[in-house]
């Protein structure tokens, strides 16, 4: 690799700067260009990466293990524990790749408030009967950030579970984030259609909806942070530069370790840095948690209705993965001397 004089390597600089983590289970990456910090993952990830051929025997081990396990969770479908025990065991994999958290996601079709709850801490006793000796302050669930999935991840807080919100785009559920207790957000720079669609256009990135949840958690010593989500380019990644986290796809990771830039422009892009620098008045102080009506009045009406459809258009993204991975594990069929085979390797 040739020099660069007075230049310096972005995915490095933004390193120095923000929490970086992968936004993808591919294990190959981590060891490229790690270390990285968290790992997060959702069913879209977890149910391309069952297709690669060198995870069949992840995918075979999880089929196994759900047809083995499934009597112990009477109104469960075998597919909707079998990619459980997929998502988890692939979090598992990457975790001596990284220093912190795997983030693995509930199952987005689920609406209530309890069925979130009761698969959250499935999720979490799955991971436990799998890797016994992993240490579960490693452990996060990504919960929708619907009221219901809010509410959810206060009954998961008092129970000692890390959650994250995701699919979040407003304000109204960055705040109520934080009074549940969710050790993370992560608001979407984009809609998630954009990374499926090449040819749509969202109108462009939600930068400062990071800036103002951030100052908001910090000007009241909240132990929510900040993971940016959903980065489409280098220029907003500097742009984010100084956000708590940033979780970042494996083509932008690639770009950025490729990248060499000066590093007073990389400074003078931060959003950060010039929230740094101005000084204004504190964000107003709202409360949603025990306020249903109002939470919903004000999130309907955020960025005139377009936060809430976003939001929507995200989970229902999540959902056609979800169905797309049950119908994987559905269609696995384990021979007996094989299934044996595989649990004893579980």
């Amino acid at each position: 690799m040739g020099s660069y004089p007075d230049t310096v390597n972005l995915l490095e600089y933004l390193r120095s700067r923000s929490q970086i983590d992968c936004d993808s289970l591919d294990l190959e990456l981590a060891t490229e260009l790690g270390p990285f910090v968290d790992c997060t993952s959702n069913q879209a990830d977890s149910y391309l990466e069952l297709l690669l051929p060198q995870r069949k025997a992840i995918l075979e081990r999880s089929a196994a293990l759900g047809r083995q396990l499934l009597s112990e969770y009477p109104g469960v479908k075998y597919e909707q524990l079998a990619v459980e025990i997929a998502m988890v065991n692939l979090s598992l994999a990457i975790t001596p790749l990284i220093t912190g958290a795997i983030h693995v996601m509930s199952n987005p079709t689920l609406t209530s408030t309890s069925e979130i709850v009761e698969n959250a801490q499935r999720i979490a006793n799955l991971c436990r009967r799998i890797a016994p000796d992993f240490d579960m302050s490693r452990l996060c669930i990504k919960v929708v950030a619907t009221w219901e999935g809010l509410q959810a991840c206060k009954s998961l807080t008092a129970l000692g579970i890390n959650t994250l919100a995701t699919t979040l785009f407003t304000m109204e559920q960055a705040i109520l984030a934080g009074e549940v207790g969710c050790i993370y957000i992560a608001p979407f720079v984009h809609e998630l259609k954009a990374f499926f669609d090449a040819t749509y256009d969202d109108g462009g990135p939600n930068l400062n909806l990071c800036v103002e949840a951030q100052r908001y958690y910090k000007e009241r010593h909240c132990v929510t942070r900040v993971k940016a989500a959903g980065l489409l380019n280098a220029g907003e990644a500097k742009q984010l530069a100084g956000v708590d986290s940033m979780t970042i796809a494996p083509e932008l990771l690639r770009t950025l370790s490729n990248t060499h830039e000066a590093e007073i422009g990389i400074t003078d892009s931060s959003i950060f840095e010039r929230e740094t620098k101005a000084s204004g008045q504190k964000i107003e102080e709202h409360s949603f948690v025990n306020e249903e009506r109002k939470y919903r009045e004000a999130f309907a009406r955020s960025y005139d209705g377009k936060g809430k459809w976003k939001t929507q258009e995200a989970i229902n993204i999540f959902c056609e993965y979800q169905i797309k991975a049950e119908g994987l594990l559905r269609d696995i069929s384990v021979t007996s001397p094989t299934q044996r085979d595989l649990l004893l390797q579980c």
